[in-house]
Protein backbone atom coordinates (compact mmCIF):
# COMPACT_ATOMS: atom_id res chain seq x y z
CA UNK A 1 0.00 0.00 0.00
CA UNK A 2 2.71 2.24 0.88
CA UNK A 3 4.37 1.58 -2.29
CA UNK A 4 1.04 2.72 -4.54
CA UNK A 5 0.87 6.12 -2.20
CA UNK A 6 4.70 6.43 -2.99
CA UNK A 7 4.38 5.96 -6.40
CA UNK A 8 1.03 8.05 -7.01
CA UNK A 9 3.07 11.36 -5.29
CA UNK A 10 6.04 10.49 -7.58
CA UNK A 11 3.56 10.91 -10.39
CA UNK A 12 1.58 13.55 -9.55
CA UNK A 13 4.96 15.84 -8.99
CA UNK A 14 6.25 14.73 -11.58
CA UNK A 15 3.16 15.97 -13.76
CA UNK A 16 2.73 19.22 -12.04
CA UNK A 17 6.00 19.96 -12.83
CA UNK A 18 5.62 19.12 -16.48
CA UNK A 19 2.61 21.02 -16.45
CA UNK A 20 4.07 23.84 -15.26
CA UNK A 21 6.98 23.75 -17.24
CA UNK A 22 4.68 23.15 -20.11
CA UNK A 23 3.08 26.99 -19.11
CA UNK A 24 6.14 28.39 -18.71
CA UNK A 25 7.05 27.50 -22.36
CA UNK A 26 3.51 28.63 -23.60
CA UNK A 27 4.38 32.28 -21.82
CA UNK A 28 7.91 32.67 -23.04
CA UNK A 29 6.81 31.64 -26.78
CA UNK A 30 3.71 34.03 -26.38
CA UNK A 31 6.79 36.40 -25.29
CA UNK A 32 9.06 35.69 -28.10
CA UNK A 33 5.85 36.37 -30.77
CA UNK A 34 4.60 39.61 -29.07
CA UNK A 35 8.33 40.69 -29.38
CA UNK A 36 8.80 40.30 -33.04
CA UNK A 37 5.18 41.56 -33.58
CA UNK A 38 6.67 44.84 -32.10
CA UNK A 39 9.32 44.52 -34.20
CA UNK A 40 8.29 43.67 -37.37
CA UNK A 41 6.47 47.15 -38.28
CA UNK A 42 9.72 49.15 -37.11
CA UNK A 43 11.65 46.95 -39.74
CA UNK A 44 9.27 49.06 -42.43
CA UNK A 45 10.67 51.90 -40.37
CA UNK A 46 14.23 51.00 -40.98
CA UNK A 47 13.52 51.05 -44.65
CA UNK A 48 12.27 54.31 -44.49
CA UNK A 49 14.37 56.13 -43.20
CA UNK A 50 17.28 54.61 -44.90
CA UNK A 51 16.07 55.70 -48.05
CA UNK A 52 15.08 58.95 -46.89
CA UNK A 53 19.06 59.71 -45.76
CA UNK A 54 20.35 57.42 -48.85
CA UNK A 55 18.89 60.97 -51.03
CA UNK A 56 20.88 63.02 -48.50
CA UNK A 57 24.38 61.27 -48.03
CA UNK A 58 26.53 62.79 -50.47
CA UNK A 59 26.46 66.20 -48.74
CA UNK A 60 28.47 68.09 -45.19
CA UNK A 61 27.45 65.27 -42.92
CA UNK A 62 27.92 62.10 -45.28
CA UNK A 63 30.19 60.65 -42.37
CA UNK A 64 27.74 61.15 -40.02
CA UNK A 65 24.75 59.37 -42.20
CA UNK A 66 26.28 56.68 -43.53
CA UNK A 67 26.98 55.32 -40.19
CA UNK A 68 23.17 55.81 -39.16
CA UNK A 69 22.64 54.29 -42.43
CA UNK A 70 24.85 51.43 -41.14
CA UNK A 71 23.36 51.06 -38.13
CA UNK A 72 19.78 50.62 -39.83
CA UNK A 73 21.01 47.93 -42.10
CA UNK A 74 22.30 46.16 -39.17
CA UNK A 75 19.28 46.13 -37.03
CA UNK A 76 17.18 45.08 -40.76
CA UNK A 77 19.87 42.39 -41.48
CA UNK A 78 19.80 41.09 -38.22
CA UNK A 79 15.78 40.94 -37.73
CA UNK A 80 15.91 38.92 -41.05
CA UNK A 81 18.72 36.72 -39.94
CA UNK A 82 16.72 36.27 -36.95
CA UNK A 83 13.96 34.96 -38.68
CA UNK A 84 15.12 32.73 -41.04
CA UNK A 85 16.73 30.84 -38.03
CA UNK A 86 13.66 30.88 -35.83
CA UNK A 87 11.59 27.83 -36.04
CA UNK A 88 8.18 27.55 -34.43
CA UNK A 89 7.69 24.14 -35.80
CA UNK A 90 10.73 22.64 -34.49
CA UNK A 91 9.58 23.09 -30.95
CA UNK A 92 6.83 20.33 -30.66
CA UNK A 93 9.39 18.30 -31.24
CA UNK A 94 12.13 19.46 -27.93
CA UNK A 95 11.71 18.07 -24.63
CA UNK A 96 9.75 20.55 -22.35
CA UNK A 97 13.71 21.95 -20.91
CA UNK A 98 14.81 22.35 -24.62
CA UNK A 99 12.12 23.88 -25.46
CA UNK A 100 12.45 26.61 -22.77
CA UNK A 101 16.53 27.09 -23.25
CA UNK A 102 15.61 27.65 -27.01
CA UNK A 103 12.78 30.02 -26.18
CA UNK A 104 14.73 32.10 -23.58
CA UNK A 105 17.59 32.34 -26.10
CA UNK A 106 15.61 33.56 -28.76
CA UNK A 107 13.92 35.96 -26.17
CA UNK A 108 17.07 37.19 -25.14
CA UNK A 109 18.58 37.40 -29.20
CA UNK A 110 15.17 39.47 -29.45
CA UNK A 111 15.62 41.76 -26.66
CA UNK A 112 18.81 42.70 -28.19
CA UNK A 113 17.34 43.19 -31.23
CA UNK A 114 15.01 45.68 -30.08
CA UNK A 115 17.84 47.74 -28.33
CA UNK A 116 20.12 47.87 -31.75
CA UNK A 117 16.58 49.00 -33.83
CA UNK A 118 15.39 51.34 -31.44
CA UNK A 119 19.08 52.74 -31.36
CA UNK A 120 19.28 53.27 -34.98
CA UNK A 121 15.80 54.28 -35.24
CA UNK A 122 16.30 56.89 -32.50
CA UNK A 123 19.42 58.45 -34.20
CA UNK A 124 17.43 58.30 -37.71
CA UNK A 125 14.86 60.14 -36.25
CA UNK A 126 17.04 62.69 -34.64
CA UNK A 127 19.06 63.54 -37.64
CA UNK A 128 16.12 64.06 -40.40
CA UNK A 129 14.00 66.39 -37.84
CA UNK A 130 16.62 68.99 -37.64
Amino acid sequence: MLKIIVTIVFLTTAFACTTAEEKLSSALQEKVLKLHDTLMPQTEQLISFKSSLDSISKGKDSVHIKQIIHALDQADQSMMEWMHQFSLDSLSKLAVGEKLTYLQSQYSALTRLKTSTDSSLHAAKTYLSR
